[in-house]
């Protein structure tokens, strides 16, 4: 297919801390062994690996007039995606996560800035032509736009596209409106810990089928372990093959990028769309941040014959 996907939601910076030397604690300063300053938020990570595959891929949010959105349309505009659908308020501040890197564990804090003002009224209605898919990622960091998800989801719809959303935690955990999008979900994606509180569970498994009942595929990504999914109504788990591990940052959006260029570039079925997944997915945890993999469907498809 040739009709654009529209990642659209967060958009932030991450300062990334790594290497921490001991946990954070209260009152007391620690080091670490690097840093970076690099593209943050699911919706732009997600598009630029969906761009990098070889899809036409967009981006429509809100961020400030300054250097750290100009640094984000650097990355996006090298990686290949159109930035039309960005609006940029000089008024506003970009947003910006910083991610402490402690061992296997991350810990991240996000001043929302200009994202938590992003609405529907920033969005052109130009964006649905010619759109072929709608993501929504990262809502609950743009809390302005919750209102306004599931008039977007229906008017992606109603311009023949498909739509998949990637809510991402929910830090207050009540998880607003979640009950109006998941019918207008084509594909949901979740983490473990982010699909059992929706579903309001303790255990992955139980919540695949309670979210099945809620939307038409509910995808868990469950990191080291795989994928997840319904298929005629057994649980199907895909594996990740054995790597070593550089950054999960950004892995989670990898997939979401690359399930949907292989349903929707490839034609793939869901079982082989989420192989596929798993496997870009993997392969971007070999390298630092979530942009820095630069995969290309041969890329994917080399490491999938290679991976064990």
């Amino acid at each position: 297919m040739t009709r654009k996907v529209v990642f659209l939601g967060d958009f932030n910076v991450d300062l990334i801390m790594d290497g921490l030397h001991g946990a954070p604690l209260p009152d007391r300063e620690i080091g670490c062994d690097a840093f970076s300053l690099t593209m943050g938020a699911s919706s732009c990570i997600a598009a630029t690996a969906y761009a990098h595959l070889g899809g036409e891929a967009w981006v429509a949010g809100l961020a400030g007039e300054d250097e750290f959105s100009a640094l984000m349309v650097r990355r996006l505009a090298a990686a290949g995606v159109r930035t039309e659908g960005l609006l940029r308020d000089p008024a506003a501040t970009t947003g910006v996560t910083v991610n402490l890197v402690h061992g296997a564990r991350r810990y991240q804090v996000t001043y929302a800035g200009a994202m938590g003002t992003f609405a529907a009224r920033h969005v052109s209605e130009s964006l649905f032509d010619g759109l072929g898919h709608l993501h929504v990622a990262g809502v609950y960091q743009a809390a302005a736009l919750l209102p306004d998800v599931a008039a977007l989801l229906a008017r992606a719809h109603a311009a023949g596209a498909t739509t998949s959303l990637d809510c991402q935690w929910d830090p207050a955990e009540r998880w607003e409106r979640l009950d109006e999008w998941l019918p207008l979900a084509d594909w949901l994606f979740a983490n473990e810990q982010e699909a059992a509180s929706m579903a309001g569970v303790t255990g992955a498994g139980d919540a695949l089928s309670v979210l099945a009942a809620r939307t038409r595929c509910p995808v868990i990504k469950a990191g080291p372990a795989g994928a997840r999914m319904l298929v005629d109504g057994r649980v199907v788990a895909v594996p990740t093959p054995a790597v070593q591990v550089v950054d999960t940052i950004g892995a989670g959006d990898n997939f979401d990028a690359a399930f949907l260029f292989a349903t929707r570039e490839r034609g793939l079925p869901i079982i082989e769309a989420a192989r596929f997944a798993v496997a870009a997915a993997s392969r971007s945890c070999l390298y630092p941040g979530g942009t820095d993999a630069r995969s290309s469907l041969s890329d994917v498809m080399r490491f999938m014959e290679t991976a064990v």
